[in-house]
């Protein structure tokens, strides 16, 4: 996979330079770059602190052929090296690095001047690092993604002030996973009928409407369909045999925001997620012993709802030309049910209740501008979640998690 990333990475930029060299003239070419380096430590409760390092970048080359026709590329990556957990659909699991890679080439083409059509390619690359002792790309939960789509964007009406915008969009990609494979096909790859388990197709739709105001109330809606057809994953029976039928999942977003000025240096945004699974796939544990009669089938083990609210209130301050000081501060509240998967005591014994997630989370960020391309920037955050799950002895769902960092920042 780290081969498949340096190629691809290698021929995007390839890409860019074949470019004629009239088109980097002023008057054609324009873009940005930025980026994040911060440092500090972080915590997970009962666990040792690690000195963290959490930097991001975005690099975006462009070509403006003409008013109607633009080339648009943009390149981002993270790397996340603190104590940190990380959510997987079988439950959440402490890691301590991880790394992002995206890469995207598209075509704004105008139809007219309140229309375009955005033709997009795209590569995604995620590592997770779950000890210091993992190789860089051997993680178990690596994946990657490769897809298109076309997305549509009219304008209904524009003011000084701001516009209303509807959105429509489609999306196919295929995400792998090449470090993870089903347990059947390593204990006996002849005879198992699964390979990559968690491989799958997907296909998204989203549909949005947006109305920008800078001096008004501004808000946003956007619902967004997935629909996940794994490869080569079969269902099980209540005896936890393996059926003909492959696993699909429907996973459904409703996306809300609203925000408001409320003077000239504070604005309010609120932000708010719903989102619901739903999957063929149940669960037989085994409770990682060979016997069958202590064997529990949970169905629709994979099917959960979630909830998410996130007031944020962001103070502004213009120190001088193109040199703006901002602090915002934020509290995020989540709850995720699941109505198949029952909660298991300490013992890894299931008990009558549904299993239910709470999460909240308080962050701050303070940025100074140094000069009109670099700013000195701070976080801080706190996160508590609790859970009825009382087993842990693979996931990680109740837990303490705290960091501070503190590094600079450039844009250009």
């Amino acid at each position: 996979m780290v081969k498949h990333f340096l190629t691809y990475l290698s021929a995007f930029f390839l890409l860019i330079s074949a470019v004629p060299a009239s088109a980097f003239e002023k008057e054609k070419f324009f873009g940005f770059a930025n980026g994040e380096f911060l440092g500090g430590y972080s915590q997970v409760e009962d666990r040792d602190g690690i000195g963290t390092a959490v930097d991001r970048w975005e690099l975006s080359p462009n070509y403006k052929s003409s008013d109607t026709f633009y080339w648009l590329n943009v390149y981002n990556g993270s790397y996340d090296r603190s104590s940190q957990v990380v959510a997987q659909e079988e439950g959440p699991r402490l890691t301590q690095e991880t790394q992002t890679h995206s890469l995207s080439t598209a075509f704004k083409i105008y139809v007219d001047p309140d229309w375009s059509l955005r033709p997009t390619f795209f590569s995604d690359w995620v590592f997770v690092s779950e000890t210091r002792d993992e190789d860089f790309g051997d993680g178990l939960y690596d994946y990657h993604d490769l897809g298109g789509g076309l997305e549509s964007v009219r304008v209904l009406s524009k003011t000084e002030s701001g516009r209303h915008e509807l959105r429509a969009g489609y999306r196919f990609f295929e995400r792998e996973y090449p470090n993870y494979q089903s347990l059947l096909y390593i204990f006996n790859s002849n005879a198992s009928p699964e390979t990559n388990e968690k491989d799958f197709a997907g296909h998204k739709f989203n549909l949005g409407y947006d109305v920008m105001n800078r001096e008004e109330w501004s808000w946003g809606i956007e619902g967004i369909m997935l629909y996940k057809d794994y490869h080569d994953k079969r269902t099980i029976n209540s005896d936890g045999a393996l059926q003909n039928d492959t696993r699909e999942d429907f996973l459904s977003y409703l996306n809300v925001n609203v925000s408001h000025a409320i003077n000239e240096k504070w604005r309010f945004r609120l932000d708010g997620r719903l989102v619901n699974n739903e999957s063929n796939l149940d669960f037989n544990d085994t409770h990682s012993t060979s016997t069958l009669g202590d064997d529990d089938f949970v169905s629709d083990y994979f099917d959960y709802t979630l909830a998410l609210a996130r007031p944020t209130f962001t103070y502004s301050n213009l120190l001088g030309e193109d040199r703006t000081l901002v602090f915002s501060a934020s509290y995020a509240l989540q709850f995720q049910h699941y109505p198949g998967r029952t909660a298991q005591d300490v013992t890894g014994d299931y008990t009558a209740e549904e299993q239910e997630d709470w999460s909240h989370t308080l962050s701050t960020r303070f940025s100074y501008p140094l000069t009109k391309n670099w700013a000195w920037v701070s976080t801080a955050s706190y996160s508590t979640v609790s859970s009825n799950q009382d087993y842990q002895a693979t996931y990680l769902y109740s837990y303490d998690m705290w960091s501070v960092l503190t590094g600079v920042s450039v844009s250009y």
